[in-house]
């Protein structure tokens, strides 16, 4: 509307009104072209939909069951998909990096969209599984004595590690400053170590693969320890004593030594039993 009036102030009735919105289409910025696609799980083929999603038909459709979605997911924008399509959103965008924009043909929806589709189902999915997020508590009380056998049983000296912790550093863009806030967000999340802007996130990780608990995040300059603390995961195995006792926790040297977490040697010249032990 500013160009068309600008237009006018210029030109006077010099242009015609056909010839005004001609110049202001060219004034619009070019949009990707969405695709007319109507998404439909049961139309692939079970390889296609490994491919895509990492599960086939009737994974898709039974992982969907087990999240007890609504029969349709409307996002706070007014964005409807199927619960099944939704899913598909979802796991499209986690089976390996990728731009919403690589999305936009096989599910026939605008990068918007897909986005806050994506961000709705992750949200109902954390307060869903929240606290099974942060420590998956029944399988550990489970199979604690069978992972602390397994890790044995690979060569390790100690019958009680069970499993293993460690810090993640997930990259990102370089942050701006909101205005009037006189902050620096890109020193908060720099990580001299790694020598990038990044968040912090802490994992437990079984032996079988599966991840036992998770934190997070943090901004990437703050320390393993830190996050750590903050987690307060010593404190919650100290409040189940009945399922933890005895059982430890393997991590890196910058760990230390605590109640249920054995960390390595920080010697730098380490004795020959030293690095036997460390060797296991």
């Amino acid at each position: 509307m500013e160009l068309l009036l600008l237009l006018h102030e210029l030109l006077g009735d010099a242009v015609t009104a056909a010839e005004a919105a001609l110049l202001l289409s060219f004034d619009q910025p070019e949009r990707p072209i969405i695709p007319d696609v109507r998404f439909c799980v049961p139309t692939l083929s079970d390889e296609d939909c490994r491919q895509h999603f990492r599960f086939d038909v009737a994974g898709v459709i039974r992982l969907t069951e087990l999240f007890a979605l609504p029969e349709f997911v409307i996002t706070g924008s007014r964005d409807k998909a199927h619960a099944t399509e939704a899913v598909c959103i979802l796991l499209h965008r986690l089976s390996y990096p990728k731009r919403h924009y690589d999305m936009i043909h096989i599910f026939g929806r605008s990068t918007s969209a897909l986005c806050r589709i994506f961000m709705h189902v992750v949200m109902y999915l954390y307060d869903r599984y929240e606290d099974t997020i942060y420590c998956h508590e029944a399988i550990v009380a489970e199979r604690i004595r069978a992972y602390a056998d397994a890790v044995h049983r690979t060569g390790s000296p100690m019958k009680n590690v069970f499993a293993f912790i460690d810090g993640t550093k997930n990259r990102i863009c370089r942050p701006s400053s909101r205005p009037g806030r006189g902050e620096n967000l890109q020193k908060q999340v720099y990580s001299g170590h790694k020598r990038a802007h990044c968040l912090n996130y802490q994992a437990v990780v079984a032996p079988d693969g599966l991840t036992l608990h998770f934190w997070g995040p943090m901004e990437g300059r703050r320390h393993d320890s830190t996050l750590l603390r903050e987690s307060k995961l010593m404190k919650y195995m100290e409040e189940r004593a009945s399922i933890f006792d005895g059982y430890v926790f393997y991590g890196d040297p910058a760990y230390g030594i605590r109640k249920f977490l054995l960390s390595g040697f920080r010697k730098t010249a380490p004795t020959d039993t030293d690095q036997r032990f460390l060797s296991s």
